[in-house]
């Protein structure tokens, strides 16, 4: 039976007056991620504030639609033997990559149930004439999974890197070629976050280990951070923004890595600092609290809803010298010039060094979007160098592992700016991280290797 618009619309309607099923909202999510250019975890926080799902429901979708993102280049290899992707409807294509994914990668779901499961959502999101072919590709995958061991053929090969770890052909290509084969793996290779989230406690209202007690307490699973006194990870919190102990201030989400940022700038009570690309403010707001709210911060974004967000978060933490206003990094505003102890350059990246969390950007990056941003990044860092007084310091730091907006980006800022040095972060790093420092002094974090996110990080201090 052929399908008219109008009877699928009919069926989408009729879909939105019930509730939804996981593997459904998963789709949705999933389908708004390729076809919507949504984030994925916006998508999901979302779609997940929208239901009443149970904590087992809710682990579920979440598992389906990062695990479906994480190997989904693999899953697109595997598919190619059964199907042209490029040809199938974009709701249909996902239906039989959350399918592929739980057949090849969950064992706790059996197959069968994963082939009736995908002909149901076939037939609920309104095409039922699908749901022969749905089923066919997956029973074909079923039976022939044993031929898909995915064990590594060789290191080198940027093809067979590529299906083992599910990260785009060329981008490991360039890494293989900028950091060669023994790095690459370190990089591409998966980190598992066993659900953590990482947590700043913050000290102006109470201290780590009263908070992690009270958390404990509610039923959350707590832990103490690797390399930051005031960082906790916590499991099992569920929507931690709307947890009553966040809402007070009492911490905030933000990674160890992010943290490590501002440790590396150092900011002191009374002191004049710029963050000059800062939200949603989690390092402007710590910065606040290492200053003991004493001093001024200038938080710059270019966008007046993050501005906006800026002073929300400070106000939900209670950071009272944060002054967010809108204003292009790229452009000098003359009046700043050489008036600030610190600057902050957290620059726009291509976020490589998240995927861990946020699967979906490897999936959407391109080699022009990666070449295209380093003009903006090296704008924004020329202009932002005029704000440092003579013997202050300047942070660039960035979310990714790639080496032209990293170490070349700071290669060429020292040989254009000879007033710069870059200056030792050693005294800022507890030891554990001490032999990870690159020659060149700078830091690069690599997620499987150091458990936080992949940051890049550079001191640098004005001479003369």
């Amino acid at each position: 039976m052929k399908v008219t618009q109008d009877f699928r619309k009919e069926i989408l309607l009729n879909n939105n007056k019930r509730l939804k099923l996981p593997r459904e909202v998963a789709l949705n999510i999933l389908y708004n991620t390729e076809c919507k250019g949504e984030y994925a975890n916006m998508s999901l926080k979302r779609h997940l504030r929208q239901t009443s799902f149970q904590e087992r429901d809710i682990h579920f979708i979440t598992k389906l639609v990062y695990g479906t993102l994480e190997k989904q280049i693999t899953i697109d290899m595997v598919l190619e033997n059964f199907a042209d992707l490029h040809k199938i409807n974009p709701w249909v294509r996902n239906i039989i990559r959350m399918g592929c994914y739980q057949i090849l990668f969950l064992e706790k779901v059996p197959d069968s149930a994963v082939c009736d499961e995908s002909v149901k959502l076939c037939k609920t999101m309104g095409y039922p004439g699908l749901s022969g072919f749905v089923n066919a590709v997956l029973r074909n995958i079923s039976r022939s999974k044993n031929k898909f061991k995915f064990e590594l053929v060789c290191d080198t090969d940027p093809i067979a890197l590529s299906m083992h770890f599910s990260y785009p052909v060329w981008l490991v290509k360039k890494w293989l070629e900028d950091f060669g084969t023994e790095y690459t793996i370190k990089i591409i290779s998966s980190m598992s976050l066993d659900d953590c989230t990482s947590i700043r406690v913050n000290t102006q209202k109470i201290t780590p280990e009263r908070l992690k007690e009270i958390l404990e307490k509610s039923g959350i699973t707590v832990s103490t951070g690797l390399y930051v006194k005031e960082a906790l990870k916590i499991l099992k919190a569920g929507d931690i923004e709307l947890n009553s102990f966040y809402k007070e201030g009492l911490f905030t989400i933000q990674d160890e890595a992010s943290m490590l940022v501002v440790n590396i700038l150092d900011p002191h009570p009374g002191e004049y600092v710029l963050d000059a690309c800062a939200a949603p403010g989690g390092k402007t707001i710590y910065m606040s609290e290492l200053m003991a709210n004493r001093g001024q911060i200038l938080a710059w974004d270019i966008h007046e809803h993050r501005v906006e967000m800026i002073t929300r978060n400070a106000i939900r933490m209670g950071s009272s010298i944060i002054c967010a206003a809108k204003q292009d990094a790229r452009k000098i505003a003359p009046e700043k010039v050489g008036q600030f102890d610190r600057v902050l350059v957290d620059a726009l990246c291509s976020g490589l060094g998240v995927c861990h969390k946020k699967p979906d950007i490897k999936l959407k990056i391109r080699l022009e979007d990666m070449i295209s941003i380093l003009d903006v990044q090296w704008d924004i860092l020329s202009t932002c160098s005029n704000y440092v007084k003579l013997g202050g310091v300047l942070v660039y730091s960035t979310c990714t592992i790639n080496a032209d907006e990293n170490q070349r980006m700071i290669s060429k800022f020292i040989s254009n700016y000879d007033n710069f040095e870059i200056d030792s972060i050693h005294e800022y790093l507890p030891e554990a991280l001490r032999t990870v420092v690159s020659d060149d002094g700078t830091l690069q974090l690599i997620p499987s290797r150091d458990f936080v996110d992949g940051f890049y990080i550079t001191r640098l201090k004005r001479m003369v």
